[in-house]
């Protein structure tokens, strides 16, 4: 008897070992992935009056978030950021649409989404929803962010045929370019794309708006010191300079100005030109 239980304590003191290693591993292992962790904004000129610590905590935020494919996964929060039961970011919304609410959803990618931003309130989302909010229409409307990083034309076709359509869109406003040019995506890949995105918004009885984002070095603003760094340093997903691609951005816009399928087209690559202050934190992406 006392040989059993010996076997039984050294085999309960081993699955405990064990546990114990590989909890220890874990540990290890997500402080050394902290420590890999690095946001261009930590030093950008538009967080210095932040302090390390909330810098460090905003890229920790954006970087910890947990996907599944091309979707977040649903029940993330963090101290700036908020992914609902649906796995969009923000506040949580029916799943059937209420009679008396028109329904926005903002696609695009982390631009879109909102990476660097404070909160969920300040992205692009964010904004467009509290300016509405200042204006009687005699009914709700409701913005849904709905980007999701690194997400190019193709992805987010996928997202409104797969999901987005779901919930009953009356309107769906996609902010895009800067993945497509990373991707290497060709203007007519691109342009097929919004075309199949326009035309399943009328199948589908709602309305399509596709914008062209703006990018540091494809506008005519005046950089400053580190956004004119950020244009001639930026590259695409072969480690190709990205500005040598202006060229097919440019094509990029021409095609957006042709499509007649979609309710509204509008080029946003200059949107920027007469701020002289810093916007971008890199290549593409803005805070709040």
């Amino acid at each position: 008897m006392s040989v059993q239980v010996s076997y039984k304590k050294q085999a309960t003191l081993g699955i405990i070992g064990i546990a114990i290693l590989l909890l220890a591993i874990e540990i290890i292992a997500n402080v050394w992935w902290v420590t890999q962790i690095h946001c261009e904004f930590e030093q950008n000129e538009i967080f210095q009056n932040f302090d390390d610590v909330e810098k460090r905590q905003l890229c920790l935020d954006f970087y910890n978030l947990k996907t599944s494919g091309d979707e977040l996964i649903p029940n993330q929060s963090t101290d700036s950021i908020t992914i609902n039961t649906l796995g969009f970011r923000g506040a949580e919304f029916f799943t059937v649409k209420p009679l008396d609410t028109y329904r926005i959803f903002m696609v695009g990618g982390s631009t879109m989404f909102g990476a660097g931003a404070t909160s969920d309130e300040t992205t692009i989302p964010g904004y467009l929803q509290q300016l509405l909010n200042e204006k009687d229409f005699g009914f709700d409307i409701e913005v849904i962010n709905s980007g999701i990083q690194g997400a190019d034309s193709y992805a987010e076709l996928k997202l409104i045929e797969q999901k987005l359509v779901r919930f009953s869109p009356d309107l769906v406003i996609i902010y895009d370019g800067w993945n497509d040019l990373r991707a290497n995506n060709t203007p007519m890949e691109v342009k097929e794309n919004w075309e199949t995105i326009c035309k399943f918004g009328k199948e589908n009885d709602f309305d399509t708006i596709i914008t062209l984002q703006p990018i540091a070095g494809f506008g005519n603003k005046v950089l400053t010191k580190q956004e004119l760094k950020y244009a001639h340093t930026g590259e695409d997903y072969t480690n190709n300079p990205l500005i040598e691609s202006s060229s097919i951005y440019q094509d990029y816009a021409k095609n957006l100005s042709e499509i007649k399928t979609c309710t509204k087209t509008f080029d946003l690559r200059g949107v920027f030109d007469t701020e002289t202050g810093p916007i971008y934190w890199d290549q593409g992406h803005v805070s709040d």
